[in-house]
């Protein structure tokens, strides 16, 4: 069997989802399996899923998140606990007739900052900033920002918006998953362990960082006072160029991207019936990402030459 599948959203052309899905599909010897990009808005969603109903599943992207789990909710598909808890998924898989909706998001970016906190655990991480976490935006990825900061140990969360009145969902998300949370304008961060951007790289401003935070960068080998992750992978983020300034250490984007992948790569491997021959579990997962981080690597490689 092979799997086809593609990733939805508008605008689409800069997704490096292709490249992605397509690097795992060889590493697995999957030399017939497919993965294109379509340009679709979110009134688009549903009759382009009736009309394609051989795809193995499909990667989503804004703004198709929200409307995915509203149409899995009207028509009586699985929806995975994030998903429901955040009110967007960004996969959905076909098997047989089953269809399953996913949020893999809250997995990617626990993915991209857990490895780097205890590089964190420093002073800084155990005063004004412990247990803390600001997010930049209040969207669709600020929801799984938030349940990824509970997984990741955050008790108390800041959200930075321009719109309070947009914010309510996030509020009332991190009330019933048991943080506490504050909304603020998008002009300050306060202490924190972890700080997330989820707006776009063109929408992030210049903002103005506590006192806590270390002041300059902070020497390689030396220990962070926290860890910061911009969603939006752009080629230079001026987010996490200011967050190292003040001593955190970044994170970019991409990590999230590929964590995110490899778990929407597994399930598309699981709903294709693929064959007993390949790897499983842990396994998989190893094989799956190093050959997204290394498609990762070539691409800047040649874009530099």
């Amino acid at each position: 069997m092979r799997i086809l599948a593609a990733v939805l959203g508008r605008p689409i052309d800069h997704s490096k989802s292709p490249l992605l899905h397509r690097a795992a599909f060889a590493a697995l010897g999957l030399t017939t399996s497919e993965y294109g990009r379509v340009d679709l808005g979110a009134d688009e969603l549903e009759d382009f899923l009736d009309s394609h109903p051989d795809e193995t599943g499909f990667s989503l992207t804004m703004p198709l998140k929200g409307r995915l789990v509203e149409l899995a909710a009207e028509r009586g598909w699985s929806i995975d606990d994030t998903a429901a808890l955040t009110g967007a998924g960004n996969t959905v898989v076909r098997s047989g007739e089953q269809i399953q909706v996913a949020n893999t998001d809250v997995r990617g970016i626990v993915g991209a900052i857990a490895p780097h906190l205890s590089v964190a655990e420093g002073e800084g991480t155990r005063g004004a900033g412990a247990g803390r976490a600001t997010i930049l935006g209040a969207g669709a990825t600020a929801a799984s920002a938030l349940v990824a900061c509970r997984d990741l140990g955050i008790t108390e969360v800041e959200f930075l918006v321009r719109s309070p009145d947009r914010a309510r969902r996030v509020v009332e998300l991190a009330e019933q998953i048991g943080l506490s949370a504050s909304l603020a304008p998008l002009e300050r961060i306060g202490p924190s362990a972890i700080v997330i951007s989820t707006l776009p790289a063109e929408a992030a401003p210049h903002l103005e960082w506590d006192a806590s935070f270390t002041a300059g960068d902070v020497p390689s080998g030396d220990v962070h006072s926290g860890v910061a992750l911009d969603v939006a992978y752009a080629e230079a983020s001026s987010f996490l160029a200011a967050a190292a300034a003040h001593g955190l250490l970044p994170v970019d984007g991409t990590a999230m991207l590929v964590e995110q992948a490899v778990a929407q790569s597994e399930m598309f491997v699981a709903a294709a019936a693929m064959p007993f021959d390949l790897p499983t579990g842990q396994e998989l997962r190893d094989r799956i990402s190093a050959a997204m981080y290394s498609a990762l690597r070539d691409t800047a490689a040649a874009s530099r030459d």
